[in-house]
């Protein structure tokens, strides 16, 4: 089976991951699907201007190959 890792993030985005790998649908398609816990919550930026906020801050765990997939 491929190996594949992903961040969970709150019941309201990762429930539908823990019940699609709860009911067998990634064993099904060959996926051995593993989370790991999210990274700390990005602090807000009271700020108007889109230069001011680092837009990699939420990728990180994913550009350093932590995990797999992206849990957007």
């Amino acid at each position: 089976m491929k190996k594949v890792m992903s961040e969970t993030n709150g019941a309201v985005f990762s429930l539908p991951w823990y019940v699609a790998k709860d009911e067998g649908f990634f064993a099904a398609e060959g996926i051995d699907m593993e989370f790991v816990r999210a990274h700390p919550v990005i602090p807000e930026h009271n700020t108007d201007n889109p230069d001011d906020v680092d837009p990699i801050l939420g990728h990180i765990p994913f550009e350093e190959q932590q995990v797999t997939i992206y849990r957007a």
